[in-house]
């Protein structure tokens, strides 16, 4: 008869090979600071560093996969409107219609622009 494994007897029987094949040994390091107030709160909860490590790694991977298949949801979304949103109106007339049709076009597109000089009455004084 097969052992279910759950996060609380994953590690415990270290004799039995299947709890073995399934599992890998993570070595990793740690602020002094950080594991030791990590170890005293085990301490008082009354569990193991491996399996509080083992139960964050577990929500961390589920949050991000939900998170992820949020964002995929967003893209979708946002790519079905822009297909939606592709149909182009073609121009009736070419630029050169448009401007020929224009009555002042003529004057206005080729009037010099406007430089400010000395008298224009800025307040300043020719010394």
């Amino acid at each position: 008869m097969k052992k279910i494994k759950t996060p609380f007897n994953l590690f415990s029987n270290k004799d039995d090979q299947d709890s073995l094949d399934d599992t890998k040994l993570v070595t990793f390091r740690v602020p002094y600071h950080l594991c030791n107030d990590f170890d005293e709160l085990v301490k008082f909860k009354r569990g193991t560093r491996t399996s509080y490590l083992v139960g964050m790694m577990d929500t961390f991977i589920r949050n991000e996969v939900d998170r992820l298949k949020e964002s995929n949801r967003i893209n979708e979304f946002i790519s079905d409107i822009k297909n939606r949103n592709q149909t182009v109106q073609p121009l009736s007339k070419s630029k050169k219609q448009w401007r020929n049709n224009r009555e002042d076009y003529n004057e206005t597109y080729y009037e010099p622009p406007m430089v400010p000089t000395l008298d224009d009455g800025l307040g300043w004084s020719r010394d």
